[in-house]
């Protein structure tokens, strides 16, 4: 059994998010298909999880430089339970309604094309006149001795985050 659609997006980072928002307002009849969270990378564990925990950072040494004030405690707890806060505790539930409401069919897995304007995902067959990648990029080390024993932030970072800052650096 195959479903047609005006166009599949595959992958729903920013730029598959835009891409769909686009063709919904549109009017158009569009599969949205993420294999892991809408939103990705950069929303869950790239920019706004090390923006969480730099910003905090940045604020206690620019205290500390005020004359008169004094340089603030970090309470690691509570930083750890900001972040997870702003990335939704690795909830994707409003945007996966946000769509649905807008008329998207959403679809979990990982996708595959196996033909002009054919997608499939877990066993099923989608159609559609456009096929839209936008899966992003993934992070290669480059060949310097020595780097395999460093710890390297790059995008593709997933939980099980650390427990203590001595994780994050």
């Amino acid at each position: 059994m195959s479903e047609r659609f005006d166009a599949v997006v595959i992958g729903l980072g920013p730029g598959g998010e835009v891409a769909a928002g686009r063709l919904l307002a549109a009017g158009k009849r569009v599969a949205v298909i993420e294999r892991e969270l809408i939103g990705g990378e950069c929303g869950y564990w790239a920019f706004i999880p090390s923006k969480t925990l730099l910003r905090p950072t940045e604020a206690r040494a620019a205290a500390g430089r005020v004359a008169g004030t004094g340089r603030p405690d970090i309470d690691w707890p509570a930083l750890r339970d900001y972040r997870d806060y702003m990335i939704r505790h690795l909830d994707d539930t409003a945007q996966v309604d946000s769509y649905q409401k807008r008329g998207a069919t959403v679809v979990r897995g990982g996708a595959r094309l196996v033909g002009a304007g054919r997608v499939e995902v877990g066993g099923e067959v989608l159609e559609a006149d456009h096929v839209i990648v936008a899966t992003g990029s993934e992070a290669i080390r480059p060949p310097i001795d020595g780097l395999e024993q460093a710890t390297v932030w790059a995008n593709g970072r997933r939980p099980p985050w650390p427990t203590s800052p001595a994780g994050w650096w």
